[in-house]
């Protein structure tokens, strides 16, 4: 198996574009603590230099752990809260919103192997299968045993 298919496509094969390049390219990021597909924005990052590089969000709010600024494909989490937030303020987590993707946790553990924990996580709600990377880890998170992957956290 060269790489799993579970996104539509018009063209045929379609190698490359899978859930195996799609694993590959967040866990090249996750060891670097970047936003996939940004070299340029990453985890320690402080609020100033990440407004510069990803512009305005298009909301925020605060969540249980701290400031959160959402951009149409992700969401950038400080390690404060909003009324806490100064330009020295820094990026602790990335929220990547991959539901487009048809990704099952069946096929991450494919390409990704065991995970290093996997387990119910009553505060949000659904489960949670953690691969540790070095220095971060990449967080797949699903409500159902047999559902899709609704969102991946990089921390």
């Amino acid at each position: 198996m060269e790489d799993t298919r579970n996104l539509r496509s018009k063209a045929w094969p379609n190698s490359g574009v899978g859930d195996r390049a799609y694993l590959k390219s967040l866990k090249e990021a996750a060891l670097k603590g970047a936003l996939p597909g940004r070299t340029d924005v990453k985890i320690g990052m402080t609020l100033q230099n990440a407004q510069k590089k990803l512009g305005k969000p298009t909301s925020r709010s605060n969540e249980e752990w701290g400031a959160f600024y959402y951009y149409s494909k992700f969401g950038v989490g400080f390690d404060s809260y909003m009324h806490e937030l100064t330009n020295k303020s820094r990026i602790a987590v990335f929220d990547l919103y991959n539901e487009k993707q048809n990704l099952s946790p069946w096929n991450v553990k494919i390409w990704m192997g065991k995970p290093s924990s996997e387990y119910y996580n009553e505060v949000v709600g659904g489960y949670e299968m953690v691969y540790e990377l070095g220095n971060h880890a990449i967080v797949f998170n699903y409500e159902e045993e047999e559902d899709l992957i609704d969102f991946t956290s990089i921390y």
